[in-house]
């Protein structure tokens, strides 16, 4: 009976890093070294960016949330309207009155270009009548904790090409080097003369 040897293939890269070939040199072994290691750095980012990005996203949903629990809108009446330069979005600053908390309060509000005095607007104020901007959505909070978590991922990701790419070509320059001095070796250097003691990185 014939019996039947199956080699699994093996990535090129640990064959640099653990081969034994007479041809794999050292700048081979600290190139492969540094490329998977970037590579394991880029894998274990992913799950510390999510957990991240999860963080984020709690104490962003909590914060929106409690906006949308503790502001609320209430009609103010345009008092006056200044001569004030019309923003680029059609709308201006006027003066207005509005009451909250069993307070009267004053202030200056957005309104459209056109408002005039006695007309009523819709703003947003908290608990203690204080004009505050719109509660931001709690959807936000999702795009906000992907977006914190790509980032950190990407950013991880980019160091650690980065190292590889420096790496690479710092090794490169030594092997550049290495094979100039072999063919120094081997034709001389201008002279019709070799050079004993150069030595080539095996």
């Amino acid at each position: 009976m014939d019996t039947f040897t199956v080699r699994l293939p093996r990535w090129p890269v640990l064959l640099r890093l653990a081969g034994r070939g007479p041809l794999v040199r050292t700048t081979d072994r600290i190139e492969a070294l540094v490329l998977v290691l970037a590579v394991v750095v880029s894998l274990i980012a992913a799950p510390i960016a999510a957990a991240v990005g999860t963080a984020v996203y709690d104490s962003s949903r909590h914060i929106y949330a409690e906006q949308a629990h503790t502001r609320h809108t209430v009609a103010a009446t345009v008092t006056d309207v200044p001569a004030s330069q019309i923003l680029r979005t059609g709308t201006t600053t006027v003066s207005a009155r509005w009451t909250a908390a069993g307070t009267e309060h004053t202030g200056t509000v957005k309104a459209q270009s056109t408002a005039k005095s006695g007309d009523s607007l819709e703003i947003w104020v908290d608990n203690n009548g204080a004009q505050v901007p719109a509660p931001t959505p709690t959807t936000r909070a999702a795009a906000e904790a992907a977006m914190g978590a790509l980032v950190i991922w990407i950013s991880v990701a980019a160091i650690a090409a980065t190292l590889f790419t420096v790496t690479r070509a710092g090794c490169d320059r030594i092997r550049f080097t290495r094979w100039q001095h072999d063919l120094d070796d081997l034709v001389g250097n201008g002279d019709g003369h070799q050079y004993p003691g150069r030595t080539s990185e095996r």
